[in-house]
Order: C-alpha cells, then sequence, then structure tokens
C-alpha cells in the first residue's frame, strides 16, 4: 500500500476510534447536522445557480421559470429556502447547548469564537439570500435592512454604499449581494468549518452538564456517537424535503419600488430584530439597531475571556447562566412578538383591501387578495400553457408583463368567459383554447389581480402624453393612418380588415396605451420574433394611433 494512502486509511481510522467522553450524546449532534445542512445548502444552490440570472430585469423572471419550468425546480428551490431557516434553528441550538455546557471556556475558546463567527456568516447568507429573487419582499425587507447598516456610527453612510453599489438599491445591489451569497460566503464559511473542526479534534467534543474536564470515556465515535449524529442529520433533512414538498417557496409579485403601500416583512428569523426596532424609536433607533446587537455579539466573542470561573457546571457559575437565560428568554419573545404582530398587521391589510368597483364593471364587495390569486394559478395548472415568455406568435402568449398590457375590467371578463383571440393564418382559428373553469366573480377577481401584478414597468415606459387631451383631430389622423400603413391587412377593426393578427374592435377596452404604444413603436422589442413590421414611425404619429385604438371599445 502507498504510504499516502496507508496514511489517509490510518488517520481516518483514528477518526472513527476517537474516545467520546461520558455524558456526550444527542444534543452533541447538533453540530454534525449543521454540517449536513451546509452540504444541502451547497449543492441546491449549485443547482438552482445554474438557471438564476443575478439581473435586476430577469432576476424574478429566472426564479419564476426555476419554479415552473426546470424539473424539480420548485422541489430544490424549497429545500434550499427551509434549509436555511434550519441551519438558523440549528446553529442557534448548538450555541446555546455550548454556552449551558461550559464549553466555552479555556481550551476551547477559540472553537466558541469560530462557532460565533460562523453564526454571522449564516446570518449573512439569510440577509443575502432573500434579496435574489427579487419579489416585492426581498426588495423591501432588504431596504430595510440596508437602512439599519446605514445607522453605524461613523461608517454607516459608507457600508451602504459599498453594499448597495451606490445612492439607491437597484441592479448593483443585486449583483453584489449575488456575489456575496455565492463566492465571499462560501469560501469564509468553509474557511470557518475547517478551523472550527480543527478545534473540535484538538479538544474534543464537551459532554452536557459536566462539572470539570471529562475523564471518563463512554465509548467511541464510531459506532454510538456516528449513529446519533446520522439519525438527527436525516431526520433534520427528512422535514425539510417534506415541508419543501408540500409548501415550496413563497415568491411574492416582482420588485416595485414605487408601490410605497408595501408593508416590508423579514423572514422569521429577522422578526426579533425588527420587533426590537420597534422598542426604540426616533432618536433612540440606533439602540436597538446597532448598540444591543452590537453589545450582544461583543459579549457572546469575549465570554471566555469574561467568565473566568474554573467550573462549567451551572452551579459553578449562576449569574452567567442566568444573564444567558435571560437573553435566550429575549430572543424568544421578541422573535414570537414579530411573528404575532406581522400577522396581526398582515390581516388588517387583507381586510382593507376590498374592492368597491373594478373600472365601473364589477359592484360586488369582497376582499380581493392577490395570494389567493397565486393559488388559484397554481392550482388551475396555467403555467403547464403558459409559462413560456411572450414572443413571436406562441399560443397561448406569456403572461410575464399582464400588468402592463391588459385592463382588470376586460381581463375578469375574459377569465370567466374565455375565448380564442389568436389566428394561426387568415381565417384559421388555433385548434387550442383556454378552458372555461366557470370561475366565480371572486375568484377571477383574485386571479386578476395576481396577473396584474406581474409587470414589466422598464419595457413599457408611460408616455408623458395625457390620453385624457387626446381630441378628435388626433384620433382621425390614427385612423387615417392605421389605413395608410396596412394594419388591416393582419388586423380586423369591425367589419373591416384580416383575420390574421388580433382583433383590434375592442382594443380600447382590453389594452393599456403604454402598452399599445409601445408594441407600434417598437413590436419585436416587445414580442421578440413577431411578424409585426416596424414602421418606423415619430412619436406624434404612434399617439394619433394609440389615441385611436383606444376609443375602440
Amino acid at each position: 500500500m502507498e504510504p499516502n494512502k496507508k496514511g489517509l486509511l490510518q488517520a481516518f481510522n483514528r477518526f472513527l476510534k476517537e474516545p467520546m467522553p461520558k455524558g456526550v450524546n444527542w444534543p452533541n449532534a447538533l453540530g454534525s447536522c449543521l454540517l449536513a445542512l451546509v452540504v444541502v445548502q451547497v449543492i441546491t444552490g449549485i443547482l438552482l445557480s445554474l438557471y438564476y440570472s443575478p439581473n435586476a430585469d430577469v432576476a424574478h423572471d429566472s426564479v419564476r421559470f426555476i419554479e415552473q419550468q426546470v424539473v424539480f425546480g420548485s422541489l430544490i428551490r424549497g429545500i434550499h429556502y427551509f434549509s436555511a431557516s434550519a441551519m438558523m434553528v440549528v446553529i442557534f441550538l448548538h450555541l446555546a447547548r455550548t454556552f449551558f455546557s461550559g464549553a466555552y471556556k479555556p481550551p476551547r475558546q477559540w472553537t466558541w469564537i469560530f462557532g460565533v463567527a460562523l453564526l454571522l456568516v449564516v446570518v449573512g447568507f439569510a440577509f443575502t439570500g432573500y434579496l435574489l429573487p427579487w419579489d416585492m419582499k426581498a426588495y423591501f425587507a432588504t431596504k430595510v435592512g440596508l437602512n439599519i447598516a446605514g445607522m453605524t456610527p461613523i461608517v454607516g453612510d459608507s457600508l451602504k454604499r459599498i453594499l448597495q453599489g451606490g445612492s439607491e438599491l437597484g441592479m448593483l445591489t443585486l449583483s453584489r449581494f449575488f456575489a456575496l451569497h455565492v463566492v465571499v460566503l462560501p469560501l469564509s464559511l468553509v474557511l470557518l468549518i475547517a478551523l472550527h473542526i480543527t478545534y473540535i479534534r484538538m479538544h474534543g467534543p464537551t459532554p452536557l452538564g459536566r462539572g470539570g474536564e471529562p475523564g471518563q470515556v463512554s465509548g467511541t465515535f464510531f459506532p454510538q456517537q456516528l449513529f446519533r449524529d446520522s439519525v438527527v442529520a436525516a431526520g433534520v433533512i427528512g422535514l425539510i424535503f417534506v415541508l419543501a414538498l408540500k409548501f415550496g417557496a413563497p415568491l411574492e409579485a416582482p420588485a416595485d419600488p414605487n408601490d410605497t403601500s408595501y408593508i416590508p416583512r423579514p423572514d422569521w428569523y429577522f422578526y426579533g430584530a425588527f420587533q426590537l426596532l420597534k422598542l426604540f424609536e426616533g432618536r433612540f433607533e440606533v439602540v436597538g439597531a446597532i448598540v444591543l446587537p452590537g453589545l450582544f455579539l461583543a459579549v457572546m466573542v469575549l465570554l471566555p475571556f469574561l467568565d473566568r470561573s474554573p467550573g462549567r457546571s451551572l452551579k459553578d457559575r449562576p449569574a452567567v447562566a442566568s444573564i444567558g437565560a435571560i437573553a435566550l428568554l429575549s430572543i424568544v419573545i421578541l422573535t414570537a412578538v414579530g411573528a404575532y404582530t406581522g400577522e396581526k398587521q398582515k390581516e388588517s391589510l387583507t381586510s382593507d383591501r376590498s374592492v368597491v368597483d373594478v373600472e365601473g364593471e364589477i359592484e360586488e364587495t369582497f376582499v380581493v387578495d392577490p395570494a389567493i390569486g397565486k393559488q388559484l394559478y397554481d392550482g388551475l395548472k396555467c403555467a403547464e400553457c403558459h409559462a413560456l415568455a411572450s414572443e413571436g406568435v406562441n399560443n397561448p402568449p406569456g403572461l410575464e408583463f399582464s400588468g402592463n398590457k391588459y385592463r382588470q375590467s376586460w381581463l375578469v371578463a375574459y377569465l370567466q368567459q374565455p375565448h380564442r383571440v389568436r389566428w394561426q393564418g387568415k381565417n384559421r382559428r388555433p385548434v387550442a383554447r383556454m378552458p372555461n373553469f366557470d370561475l366565480t366573480d371572486r375568484e377571477a377577481l383574485n386571479l386578476s389581480v395576481y396577473l396584474l401584478e406581474l409587470r414589466r414597468d422598464n419595457k413599457f415606459p408611460e408616455p408623458e402624453f395625457d390620453w385624457a387631451e387626446a381630441d378628435s383631430e388626433m384620433v382621425d389622423s390614427g385612423k387615417e393612418l392605421t389605413v395608410d400603413y396596412g394594419c388591416m391587412g393582419c388586423h380586423r377593426i369591425g367589419d373591416e380588415g384580416q383575420n390574421v393578427a388580433p382583433e383590434l374592435s375592442h382594443a380600447g377596452s382590453k389594452l393599456r396605451e403604454a402598452y399599445l404604444f409601445s408594441i407600434v413603436q417598437e413590436p419585436d422589442k416587445v414580442v421578440p420574433g413577431t411578424s409585426m413590421k416596424n414602421f418606423q414611425l415619430e412619436v406624434e404619429d404612434i399617439e394619433d394611433i394609440v389615441a385611436y385604438l383606444r376609443l375602440l371599445e
């Protein structure tokens, strides 16, 4: 046998036969469980990165593509999401076990310090990770987090600008968070895990509830402790798989910086920090945002040097144990209160989202919620037909910019009574058509609200012209232009024109002005590969055409 292989085999054999101090038991399996979760995160993260695009214009679409089109994409993303939460829980329990067993005391002080550093890296993963979907929650919760970073004395403004990549949260912020999430933090994690494990191997594990240094041996790592480690890790990963399969990872509407009505809420592991902010308002906000968390972190790092009592049992250090218990209880209470107030706030907002009238056509009053619409969208399997982006003469069309394209009154009516709106050739309807799901007013309205949240505002900028000021002269000019440029060679308007492209007889009640303007101005930019010709029209001519089309109801 080669010397290198023999050396590795001997090292592995020593690892398996490492003696375990008496008292090492199930709680000591948390460290191995955390390591298993790191492996799960790395594997699922790599798989997700194959399809994710860290570009603010398409980030949300890439996540939706993963959810709807990639084989097992929704499951992989769900595992990544719930595994992140599990990491927070396990590392919190692991540090709590280490604290109450006194395992932070010399000679294990550096093992503890590296563990605290690992906690910070895991929090960093959580903070940078939930911006990546680029949905409403990601955008506004990150904005709050960056504002908190900006409160840091002396370096706050510089720190915020570095993280944001400028004065505003946008494209550069997303790319920087992605780089931190997939490069900087993983490298830091690997280094800290290596150092942490090295020091554990140097000084051995610490049993729970023992005073002084352990002197008795109860067995070896294999098979007793390896069995416990495997059971705990397999149980946690199994639970994550079930949660991912049943619930999946959440995805809200695409980020809209102009929506000032959105109330940001973080993921559950930041509830405590957000609740702490509410206790200190105004000029004292920095206390809850920076001072107390900073003080807590400093005490954790310096704990091995502050607690110099020789004993490790709780009775030997009542003051430190009491302070630790109070801190632990405070974190749990703040998190629970944050979760409770968050749900109450959500219920209050939901109860306020009532609709009395939708563009003058729906008069029944009831609660409208895009989340319910999303459930309908998934339950009716709409993505099986509409998941692909709008391109060429795809049938049925993509819905990625429904909110920029459709008027709600038309959309609600269409959802309740679907009909063919496209042609495959002259006077030849496509074979496929959307089925009638017999939606109620409530269901159709909730589904429409969800679809209208799918927007690409950068692709459909609102023209500066006020359409309410369009006069009859503009309308007449627009009508003449549609004739002059042969629009009715493909489109039908009333009794005139051809059945090749979508009918425009009711364009005004169906399509929004910004969409009409954009597709007349640059058809191929709106729908890549479309057969619609770009006539290179002047802006004034396009405005006239839109002024005419918007009156066709």
